[in-house]
């Protein structure tokens, strides 16, 4: 007994705008596409204007040089051969995602990722296996839909065929998967062993190590830098490229596929509720980069206060002054519990929203979508018995899982984002802080009544009011 489908009648009002779509439709998507072209060259536009910016306010041009100088002898009194360059009132890492992340992350990019070295070609290759499982999934998906399909019409050669295809995708999909997780740690150890060495030659250099801790005081904790930061850094970045080149790749290459079934006008206005529902959440997310770097910074200073205590617990043994040593320890580590608090009470009202709108509230315009074809006429799509509707059905249901899943994980790459702009600013702070105590100019708080003249015998410096 063959199943009935009846077709929804649109109301009149609606009929007639489709009608005129229709009617008018090359110009429409023309316009459409002028459209969007204008805005990426905005974004574009937008994107290097703040990048200008940026670098003026680093350094990049005399007036820039001129307000980093007064920022400098706003914090403290710099000594040594050279001048400031306007990385001395910065009170800690920015963690922020604007162009100065992406001047940071451009720069450690060249360090760790030359254009002529094994990483790059790891990265290359790292991406040949990304398009590979994309088209992997394309073909999983059509097999569920004949497989389905299959089963419907009681074809039973069919059916077993589609298991035997289904076996035989199996071993190259999870070949590639295995290799993606083996290229991308591959990946993050090249970056570190890379970062690693420059930081080495660096903090081995004209006695760095000793200036760093003794004549510089903004960083205390360079030991945890090169070691935990470094590493955290350069496993987020090679996670972060997977993150966003494989979803963005799913999203453009399933979004093709199924318009085929359900029609490019439906695809379209999906996209638009997904883009509007994403930017209210970018609106409301929390400072997470920020977070980041404080949480950080927090824990180099809690290890800081261990090592402090070690260095001198000689002294503290002989004036008994452990009661004084364990207050600091718990003020320091009270400071790391109460920002670890603040941060999770963020993610857990970030994460609610974040999963009612990409699971749930995306999941509803999934079934409306594949109900198009099943209700309403779609060229291409008309005639077709149910093994075909199923087959179909199951196919874009697939595909449009998959590309929800993946515009969620380009959501949560948001989240990867800022948290890797907090690990970049730290790591940036570290090679700034270098380089110039490298060429001779140090940040350090002196008492008010130091002798200017045994300061003036060793360089210049600038005394704050």
């Amino acid at each position: 007994m063959a199943a009935r489908t009846t077709k929804l009648e649109l109301p009149a009002a609606v009929a007639g705008a489709v009608q005129v779509y229709l009617r008018n439709k090359s110009r429409v998507v023309l316009g459409l596409r002028a459209l969007l072209a204008a805005s990426v060259l905005l974004r574009v536009r937008s994107s290097y204007l703040a990048f200008r910016r940026a670098s003026v306010r680093r350094g990049g041009s005399s007036s820039g040089k001129k307000a980093a100088e007064a920022d400098a002898a706003a914090a403290g009194t710099s000594g040594g051969g050279g001048r400031g360059r306007g990385k001395k009132g910065k009170v800690g890492p920015r963690g922020e995602v604007d162009a100065v992340f992406l001047k940071q992350v451009l720069r450690i990019l060249r360090i760790v990722c030359p254009l002529r070295s094994k990483e790059f070609l790891v990265l290359n290759l790292f991406s040949a296996f990304l398009v590979a499982r994309t088209w992997l999934s394309l073909v999983v998906a059509e097999l569920d839909g004949r497989i389905v399909s299959a089963l419907v019409r009681g074809n039973g050669k069919q059916f077993l065929l589609g298991i035997a295809y289904w076996m035989g995708v199996a071993v190259p999909a999870t070949y590639t998967n295995s290799m993606l997780t083996y290229l991308q740690s591959k990946l993050a150890l090249g970056f570190r062993t890379r970062l690693t060495n420059h930081l080495h030659k660096q903090y081995l250099a004209n006695m760095t190590f000793y200036k760093v801790g003794n004549l510089d005081d903004r960083i205390k904790n360079a030991d945890q830098l090169i070691t935990q930061d470094v590493d955290r850094f350069c496993h987020a970045a090679a996670e972060l490229y997977s993150n966003i080149t494989k979803p963005i790749l799913d999203v453009s290459i399933y979004n093709v596929q199924v318009s085929r079934s359900v029609g490019g006008e439906t695809v379209f206005a999906t996209s638009v509720i997904v883009q509007l529902t994403s930017a209210v959440i970018r609106l409301f997310t929390p400072p997470f980069g920020k977070m980041a770097a404080q949480e950080q910074k927090l824990e180099g200073e809690f290890r800081f206060t261990h090592s402090r205590l070690v260095e001198n617990a000689e002294e503290v043994a002989l004036f008994s002054g452990e009661d004084v040593e364990k207050g600091i320890l718990e003020k320091s580590y009270n400071a790391l519990v109460n920002r670890f608090d603040r941060t999770l009470n963020a993610k857990f009202w970030h994460g609610m929203v974040e999963d009612f709108v990409i699971k749930y509230f995306w999941g509803a315009m999934g079934f409306a979508i594949c109900a198009v074809p099943i209700f309403f006429e779609v060229p291409g799509n008309s005639g077709q018995d149910l093994g075909n509707r199923t087959r179909s059905l199951i196919t874009t249901r697939r595909l449009l899982l998959q590309s929800s899943e993946a515009t969620g994980r380009l959501m949560y790459a948001w989240k990867d984002i800022a948290e890797l702009a907090g690990f970049t600013s730290r790591v940036s702070e570290l090679l700034d802080v270098f380089e110039d105590v490298n060429s001779g100019v140090y940040v350090k708080a002196l008492v008010s009544n130091a002798n200017r003249e045994i300061l003036a015998s060793h360089g210049s410096f600038e005394e704050s009011e």
